[in-house]
């Protein structure tokens, strides 16, 4: 057997988070596909949804169809619009994010990079590698995720304190004790942080930019609707260091080598999970 390296043992997920992960499907679908048998895990059928896997060196199969790195790697970067899913497929018939992608994407099986809730417009990537999936979800990583939100109503100093405690921004003292306590912090220095910013204060709205390095389900929605503003809209501008600037909705196209090779250094922790260009 194979041995495998500490970093890759200390990314070990529960299979059917892993599945879920990559678009296969919901949780609960996910379950049900392993516990009929569905799937397996370096060529064991594995019915344990809790069993744990390594997307860095095991290799996960559904229906025959490998999940780890591909032969031929497909990223693309979607401007999706409202009224899609972020899954595979859906149950209750709903239009996904694949059926956007052109036909060659959609010969390979392509899977969402995380998602966006269906009225939440904006950048998402969908890709084939399994392993840059995860590593790009995993809060370990502190991808950048930059959200422009439209709220109703005016937000105040109140409003935006609260919402950067959710957001995890750290006040300038709590940055000089934590670089006193911990100096092998600066070492690897973001180049992007977490924040909330005003962006624009209209007469009935407010305009809000927001920086996140983790992806929570709703998130955004959530921090907004806990201090009392509601959403009227809500894009994501960039995932790290792609950004669907200059991209009409519901566009796709694959990602450029330059922005290939900024994500490979952002998920090994090289780069920052910088999100610049929007």
């Amino acid at each position: 057997m194979q041995k495998r390296d500490a970093t890759s043992s200390a990314e070990s997920v529960r299979l059917n988070h892993f599945l879920a992960q990559l678009g296969v499907a919901s949780r609960r679908a996910c379950d049900q596909i392993i516990a009929a048998g569905r799937v397996r895990v370096d060529g064991r059928v594995v019915r344990e949804a809790g069993s744990r896997v390594d997307p860095g060196a095991s290799v996960v199969e559904v229906d025959g169809v490998r999940l780890g790195h591909p032969p031929r790697r497909v990223v693309l970067i979607l401007h999706k619009p409202k009224g899609f899913v972020s899954t595979v497929s859906d149950p209750q018939g709903r239009p996904t994010v694949i059926d956007l992608c052109p036909p060659l994407g959609r010969r390979q099986r392509l899977f969402p990079v995380g998602r966006l809730d269906v009225n939440t417009t904006g950048a998402l990537l969908i890709t084939n590698d399994g392993l840059l999936c995860y590593r790009l979800t995993h809060p370990r990583f502190e991808i950048a995720r930059v959200y422009q939100v439209r709220v109703r109503g005016r937000v105040d100093d109140n409003h935006l304190r609260r919402l950067e405690k959710m957001a995890g921004v750290e006040t300038r003292v709590e940055r000089r004790v934590a670089a006193a306590e911990k100096p092998a912090r600066r070492a690897r220095a973001r180049t992007v942080r977490p924040s909330v910013d005003v962006v624009a204060r209209l007469e009935k709205e407010s305009i809000l930019r927001v920086t996140l390095l983790e992806g929570r389900n709703r998130q955004v929605r959530i921090m907004c609707e806990t201090v009392g503003l509601r959403v009227v809209a809500l894009k994501r501008l960039s995932f790290g260091p792609v950004s669907v600037r200059k991209m009409p909705v519901g566009a796709v196209r694959q990602l450029t080598a330059r922005e290939l090779a900024r994500l490979e250094l952002a998920t090994r922790g090289e780069g920052g999970g910088g999100a610049r260009g929007h």
